[in-house]
Protein backbone atom coordinates (compact mmCIF):
# COMPACT_ATOMS: atom_id res chain seq x y z
CA UNK A 1 0.00 0.00 0.00
CA UNK A 2 2.86 2.34 0.76
CA UNK A 3 3.74 5.46 2.71
CA UNK A 4 0.76 7.81 3.33
CA UNK A 5 0.42 11.67 5.04
CA UNK A 6 -2.54 14.09 5.33
CA UNK A 7 -2.07 17.08 3.80
CA UNK A 8 -3.57 20.92 4.37
CA UNK A 9 -2.49 23.99 2.85
CA UNK A 10 -4.38 27.46 3.13
CA UNK A 11 -2.85 30.25 1.40
CA UNK A 12 -4.56 33.78 1.88
CA UNK A 13 -4.79 37.29 1.03
CA UNK A 14 -3.39 39.51 4.14
CA UNK A 15 -6.28 40.78 5.61
CA UNK A 16 -6.70 44.33 7.11
CA UNK A 17 -8.48 45.66 9.96
CA UNK A 18 -10.99 48.42 9.02
CA UNK A 19 -13.51 50.55 10.91
CA UNK A 20 -17.30 50.95 10.03
CA UNK A 21 -19.66 54.16 10.18
CA UNK A 22 -20.73 52.93 14.03
CA UNK A 23 -17.13 52.71 15.00
CA UNK A 24 -17.16 48.66 14.87
CA UNK A 25 -13.94 46.62 13.69
CA UNK A 26 -13.67 44.24 11.01
CA UNK A 27 -11.36 42.78 8.75
CA UNK A 28 -11.47 43.46 4.74
CA UNK A 29 -9.11 41.53 2.22
CA UNK A 30 -8.47 43.32 -1.20
CA UNK A 31 -10.97 41.24 -3.63
CA UNK A 32 -9.04 42.12 -6.61
CA UNK A 33 -6.16 40.44 -5.27
CA UNK A 34 -7.91 37.69 -3.97
CA UNK A 35 -9.79 36.88 -7.73
CA UNK A 36 -5.73 36.65 -9.28
CA UNK A 37 -4.58 34.52 -6.29
CA UNK A 38 -7.58 31.80 -7.56
CA UNK A 39 -7.00 32.19 -10.95
CA UNK A 40 -3.38 31.55 -10.67
CA UNK A 41 -4.13 28.85 -8.49
CA UNK A 42 -6.45 27.03 -11.25
CA UNK A 43 -4.08 27.94 -14.03
CA UNK A 44 -1.54 25.49 -11.81
CA UNK A 45 -0.73 22.34 -13.06
CA UNK A 46 -1.17 21.34 -9.26
CA UNK A 47 -4.87 22.15 -9.29
CA UNK A 48 -5.52 20.41 -12.88
CA UNK A 49 -3.32 16.84 -10.87
CA UNK A 50 -5.12 17.77 -7.07
CA UNK A 51 -8.82 17.91 -9.01
CA UNK A 52 -7.67 14.54 -11.00
CA UNK A 53 -7.14 12.50 -8.04
CA UNK A 54 -9.65 14.01 -5.70
CA UNK A 55 -11.07 11.41 -3.42
CA UNK A 56 -13.80 11.76 -0.53
CA UNK A 57 -11.72 12.32 2.02
CA UNK A 58 -10.11 15.56 -0.10
CA UNK A 59 -11.13 19.21 0.18
CA UNK A 60 -10.19 22.11 -1.98
CA UNK A 61 -11.80 25.11 -2.32
CA UNK A 62 -11.60 29.24 -1.77
CA UNK A 63 -13.67 32.04 -0.08
CA UNK A 64 -13.26 35.05 2.10
CA UNK A 65 -10.13 35.66 0.77
CA UNK A 66 -8.40 32.42 1.54
CA UNK A 67 -8.08 29.23 -0.17
CA UNK A 68 -7.87 26.22 1.46
CA UNK A 69 -7.03 22.07 0.70
CA UNK A 70 -7.01 19.32 2.62
CA UNK A 71 -6.36 15.67 1.56
CA UNK A 72 -5.78 12.40 3.46
CA UNK A 73 -3.82 9.27 2.58
CA UNK A 74 -1.99 11.01 -0.05
CA UNK A 75 1.22 9.26 -1.38
CA UNK A 76 3.16 13.01 -0.51
CA UNK A 77 6.65 11.78 -2.09
CA UNK A 78 8.81 14.90 -3.44
CA UNK A 79 9.55 13.31 -6.84
CA UNK A 80 5.95 12.63 -7.36
CA UNK A 81 4.67 15.21 -10.13
CA UNK A 82 1.72 16.42 -8.17
CA UNK A 83 4.03 16.98 -5.35
CA UNK A 84 6.27 18.71 -7.17
CA UNK A 85 4.05 20.64 -8.78
CA UNK A 86 2.27 21.74 -5.45
CA UNK A 87 5.85 23.24 -4.39
CA UNK A 88 6.12 25.46 -7.34
CA UNK A 89 2.42 26.90 -7.14
CA UNK A 90 3.17 27.58 -3.03
CA UNK A 91 6.72 28.64 -4.18
CA UNK A 92 5.26 31.65 -6.46
CA UNK A 93 2.93 32.62 -4.04
CA UNK A 94 5.53 32.99 -1.26
CA UNK A 95 6.89 35.82 -3.82
CA UNK A 96 4.04 38.09 -4.03
CA UNK A 97 3.79 40.81 -1.82
CA UNK A 98 0.37 40.82 -0.09
CA UNK A 99 -0.24 36.84 0.14
CA UNK A 100 0.62 34.48 3.09
CA UNK A 101 -0.11 30.51 3.10
CA UNK A 102 0.56 27.67 5.52
CA UNK A 103 0.97 24.25 4.44
CA UNK A 104 1.46 21.50 6.99
CA UNK A 105 2.23 17.27 6.05
CA UNK A 106 1.97 14.87 8.81
CA UNK A 107 3.29 11.61 7.81
CA UNK A 108 2.56 7.76 9.46
CA UNK A 109 5.35 7.89 11.51
CA UNK A 110 6.03 9.48 14.68
CA UNK A 111 7.51 13.08 14.07
CA UNK A 112 7.18 12.98 10.19
CA UNK A 113 6.01 16.88 9.91
CA UNK A 114 7.01 18.76 7.65
CA UNK A 115 5.68 22.48 8.19
CA UNK A 116 6.18 25.85 5.91
CA UNK A 117 4.30 29.35 6.31
CA UNK A 118 5.31 32.66 4.59
CA UNK A 119 4.26 35.97 4.58
CA UNK A 120 2.42 38.27 7.58
CA UNK A 121 -1.04 36.16 8.02
CA UNK A 122 -0.21 32.49 7.52
CA UNK A 123 -3.20 31.45 8.51
CA UNK A 124 -2.38 28.41 10.35
CA UNK A 125 -6.15 29.11 12.22
CA UNK A 126 -7.67 25.71 10.14
CA UNK A 127 -5.19 22.92 11.04
CA UNK A 128 -2.59 21.89 13.30
CA UNK A 129 -0.68 18.81 13.68
CA UNK A 130 -1.55 17.32 17.86
CA UNK A 131 0.22 14.65 19.19
CA UNK A 132 -2.51 11.62 19.88
CA UNK A 133 -2.53 7.59 20.47
CA UNK A 134 -4.54 4.68 19.56
CA UNK A 135 -5.71 2.07 22.41
CA UNK A 136 -6.97 -1.25 21.64
CA UNK A 137 -6.53 -2.89 24.61
CA UNK A 138 -10.42 -2.26 25.92
CA UNK A 139 -10.71 -6.17 26.22
CA UNK A 140 -8.14 -6.12 29.49
CA UNK A 141 -9.42 -3.06 31.01
CA UNK A 142 -11.24 -3.67 34.24
CA UNK A 143 -9.41 -7.04 35.22
CA UNK A 144 -7.61 -7.09 37.68
CA UNK A 145 -5.26 -10.12 39.63
CA UNK A 146 -7.70 -10.67 42.17
CA UNK A 147 -10.98 -11.55 39.99
CA UNK A 148 -12.74 -14.63 41.22
CA UNK A 149 -13.95 -15.69 37.39
CA UNK A 150 -10.26 -15.03 36.08
CA UNK A 151 -8.33 -16.62 38.98
CA UNK A 152 -10.42 -19.79 38.25
CA UNK A 153 -9.70 -19.83 35.21
CA UNK A 154 -6.44 -19.52 35.22
CA UNK A 155 -6.66 -22.28 38.50
CA UNK A 156 -8.49 -24.60 36.04
CA UNK A 157 -5.83 -23.95 33.16
CA UNK A 158 -3.17 -24.48 35.82
CA UNK A 159 -4.58 -27.90 37.08
CA UNK A 160 -5.97 -29.71 33.54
Amino acid sequence: MGYRSQVACCISVDTERKEDEQGSHYFDYDRDKFKQMIGFIKLSKFYELWTANESDKDAIGWGNGRFIMYGDGWKWYPDYEDVKEFHKMFDAMESIEGISGYFLRVGEESGDVDERQFGDDPCYDYFHHFTAMDFTGEAYLGRRDTDEEEQNAQDAGVAG
